[in-house]
C-alpha cells in the first residue's frame, strides 16, 4: 500500500455529500453501519509476488493498520451447509458474518430465487435452466443434493433473514443470464413490501454487477441501492466500471499481484470500496487485513471470527510474516499472471456470450461524479 499522504479514505460507513449527477446515476446512500465494529489494527505492507525474490524479511515491524475487513459469507456458510440455502444464510449470520453474498435468478413465472448456476443439476435433484421453469409446481419441490437437504430459497426469505439480523448486509450477485430491467423491477417490488424499505433495508444492500448492461437499469430502478462491479479482471474494472460504480468485488488472485497492488492504491485514492473473493485460508485472510480491503467474501465466516479473536489477543504476533506467508502464493497456478489472466479471459468470454458485447454499452452510462465518494 502507498505510504503517500492522501485525503481521508471514504468508507461504507461515511456520509456521502450530495452532488448534481446525470439522472441515470443518482446519488445513493451508504450502507447502514454494523453494530459490531472491527478493531483498529496495524498495517504491514504486502509484498508483490514478483518481488519475493528480493529475500524474506520476517522481522518487518508492525505499523498502523486500517480497521479490519468485514466478513461476508459466500453463498452463506457454504463450507458447512448447502450453498445458497436459508440454513446456510442463517448459519453465516450466527457465525458473526457482517454480510451475506448470494446469487439471484428469475424463474419463468417471475419469482426471484437465490441460486448460483443458471442450471439446476450441479447442486440439486432438479434439471434444466431456472429461467425456463416456473417456481409454482416445479422449482418449489427441488432440493439440494448435499445434506441436510434444503429447498431453493426465494428472495423474500432472504429479506426476512435481513429483518431478523438487522446488522447484516446483503451482496446480491446479479447473474448475467437475467434481464436487467425485469430483475431490478422484481427486486424493488419485493423490497417495497417492507415498511420504509428505503431506509430500513436498502442501505444494507449491494448490487453486484458483472456486465455493463446492468448499470443504467440499476441506477434508474434502484437508485438508493449501491452498485459494485464484480470481476476477475482488473483491466475490465478500470475500462468499464471504475467511474460508474461505488465499489468493486474482485477475485483475490489478481489483487495479490503487482497490478493488484496498484489497483488497491488507486481505489483508496478514489474513495472506492474494495471486496475480494473467495478467501478461505488463514494466510490469505491475514493478507486481506494487511491490504485494508472493505470486506472478505468467504465460505468460512467462522474461520475469520477465530482470526479476529487471535488478532485481539496479540495482533503483532498474528500479523507478523512467516516463511509460509511468502512461499504459499507460489504454490497456486492462479497466483501467476498467466493463470489468473487465462481464467479471467474465460469468464469474460462467457459474459459476452450470455450478455452481449461490453463496448456496445460503454458510452450509454455516464460516470459517477468523482466528488460523490470522497
Amino acid at each position: 500500500m502507498s505510504t503517500q499522504t492522501s485525503a481521508p479514505k471514504a468508507t461504507l460507513l461515511a456520509p456521502q455529500p450530495e452532488v448534481s449527477l446525470p439522472s441515470s446515476l443518482e446519488v445513493t446512500p451508504t450502507l447502514a453501519p454494523t453494530t459490531d465494529v472491527s478493531p483498529v489494527l496495524s498495517e504491514i505492507i504486502s509484498p508483490h509476488l514478483d518481488e519475493a525474490d528480493k529475500g524474506f524479511d520476517l522481522d518487518v515491524p508492525v505499523v498502523q493498520l486500517n480497521p479490519l475487513p468485514e466478513c461476508w459469507g459466500h453463498r452463506g456458510a457454504s463450507a458447512s451447509f448447502p450453498e445458497n440455502t436459508r440454513q446456510s444464510f442463517i448459519e453465516a449470520c450466527k457465525a458473526g458474518a457482517d454480510g451475506i453474498e448470494t446469487d439471484i435468478h428469475v424463474t419463468a413465472d417471475n419469482v426471484l430465487v437465490m441460486f448460483h448456476d443458471p442450471r439446476l443439476e450441479r447442486t440439486t435433484n432438479g434439471k434444466g435452466l431456472i429461467h425456463e421453469q416456473p417456481w409454482h409446481g416445479v422449482l418449489d419441490s427441488v432440493h439440494t443434493k448435499k445434506s441436510p437437504h434444503q429447498p431453493i430459497p426465494k428472495f423474500t426469505e432472504v429479506i426476512d433473514i435481513l429483518m431478523e439480523y438487522p446488522r447484516v448486509k446483503l451482496n446480491i450477485d446479479c447473474k448475467v443470464e437475467n434481464n436487467p430491467t425485469k430483475l431490478f423491477t422484481l427486486i424493488k417490488e419485493a423490497l417495497a413490501t417492507v415498511p420504509n424499505w428505503e431506509t430500513a433495508i436498502a442501505p444494507r444492500i449491494v448490487l453486484g454487477l458483472w456486465h455493463p448492461k446492468f448499470l443504467e437499469p440499476a441506477a434508474l430502478i434502484l437508485p438508493t441501492v449501491r452498485r459494485f462491479c464484480i470481476s476477475m479482471s482488473i483491466s475490465e474494472v478500470r475500462k468499464y466500471f471504475f467511474d460508474k460504480c461505488h465499489g468493486f468485488s474482485v477475485w483475490y488472485r489478481p489483487l495479490a499481484s503487482a497490478e493488484g497492488a496498484k489497483f488497491r492504491e488507486d481505489c483508496a485514492k478514489a474513495g472506492k470500496e474494495l471486496c475480494t473473493w473467495t478467501v478461505n485460508s488463514r494466510e490469505e485472510m491475514l493478507e486481506c487485513a494487511r491490504w485494508g480491503v472493505t470486506a472478505i467474501i468467504t465460505d468460512k465466516p467462522e474461520l475469520w471470527r477465530e482470526i479476529k479473536r487471535d488478532l485481539e489477543a496479540d495482533r503483532a504476533k498474528v500479523l507478523k510474516r512467516t516463511m509460509q506467508s511468502y512461499v504459499l502464493p507460489f504454490l497456486n497456478y492462479y497466483n501467476y499472471s498467466i493463470g489468473y489472466h487465462a481464467k479471467a479471459r474465460e469468464e469474460f468470454d462467457y459474459l459476452v456470450h450470455e450478455g452481449g458485447a461490453f463496448d456496445a454499452l460503454d458510452a450509454a452510462v455516464q460516470p459517477l461524479h468523482p466528488a460523490k465518494l470522497i
